[in-house]
């Protein structure tokens, strides 16, 4: 399931406006010293007063930062949503997927195309996946040739589908695909599928995002395979000179694409500091791991907005801010 970037004039011009601002990303460093109350303080401060991260943008949502041990922070904004709301995590479907596999089957060589989106099963339509269905009935495994020779980068929820299907979980449903799944991500995550769609089907809360998202990090007493391969195998995705990737735009910055998640890594957007791994969803829900695997966080909601087609993008400028502002123990 995929994010587009169709932003409304008043949001487009928010964005550019803030980004190219040269005090936006000028450089920040971590404060070493600040305590994690001053930390959260910072956060808090950033979700309750910067345009990006305003109810009028965003509605409401739930958003924590924490590390192995828990959640350090976390806030509300509108009420509506907390860490127990159970939600359709959209993209962020990807990451669970793809971390299964390599919990299963190690780092296959043979599966990287599929997890990184260069594989050519880019036709995904998902009309064609009931709730009642199973996996293999989502996808007739249409491939475009072209793409898969040149290793294009696609995204598209093809690419999981069709290797779901290649690895034996094509007739399953939701709830079997669903158990399934847990066996590779841990079995006591909350975890249930609206449809048998392996990149955009996955439904659950904040809180059980989390217990995920600790098993990632370093020093994890439940630590998951894909922990130590965050990053790895890492294709380009905005389409240019330097770039093979399909003209179709999902995120307007040259974040690369590892096994299931985004490498946020834009210098002219992110410093260096603040670089993270991510799967934004189409509804908005937006976890992130930071790039020294020692802070996960979450920006939970459900947007309802059929216009809002950008959802998960503008929620990761949302959670980029309060990460920053987490490191910095400083109001973005």
């Amino acid at each position: 399931m995929a994010f587009r970037i169709q932003l409304p004039l008043s949001t487009c011009v928010l964005l550019v406006s803030t980004l190219a601002a040269p005090s936006a990303f000028a450089g920040p460093v971590a404060d070493p010293h600040a305590t994690n109350a001053q930390r959260a303080q910072a956060a808090r401060k950033t979700a309750a007063n910067n345009p990006l991260c305003s109810y009028d943008l965003l509605s409401s949502y739930y958003w924590e930062i924490g590390d192995v041990t828990g959640a350090l922070a976390s806030g509300r904004v509108g009420g509506r949503i907390n860490a127990s709301s159970m939600m359709n995590v959209g993209s962020s479907s990807k990451w669970l997927y793809s971390s299964y596999v390599v919990e299963k089957r190690g780092d296959v060589p043979a599966d990287v195309p599929f997890l990184t989106f260069t594989s050519g099963y880019s036709h995904f339509d998902s009309t064609q996946c009931l709730d009642s269905g199973t996996v293999e009935q989502c996808f007739p495994g249409e491939r475009d040739l072209d793409e898969a020779a040149g290793h294009v980068f696609h995204y598209d929820g093809g690419h999981m589908q069709q290797h779901a299907i290649d690895i034996g979980l094509g007739p399953l449903s939701n709830r079997p695909l669903a158990t399934e799944v847990r066996t590779g991500v841990g079995n006591e995550l909350s975890l249930q599928y609206t449809k048998p769609q392996l990149a955009g089907g996955a439904k659950t809360s904040a809180s059980n995002y989390a217990i995920f998202l600790r098993k990632l990090l370093v020093d994890s007493p439940t630590p998951l395979a894909m922990g130590a391969l965050l990053g790895s195998h890492a294709v380009c995705t905005l389409p240019g000179p330097d770039c093979n990737a399909s003209a179709d735009v999902l995120v307007p910055e040259a974040w690369h694409y590892s096994l299931g998640h985004w490498i946020e890594d834009d210098p002219t957007t992110t410093p260096t500091m603040n670089f993270a791994y991510s799967s934004p969803g189409l509804f908005g829900f937006y976890p992130w791991v930071d790039a020294d695997r020692k802070l996960y966080g979450i920006l939970a909601r459900q947007s309802g907005n059929l216009v809002e087609q950008d959802a998960g993008y503008v929620s990761a400028q949302c959670g980029r801010l309060l990460r920053l502002a987490w490191k910095t123990a400083t109001p973005q």
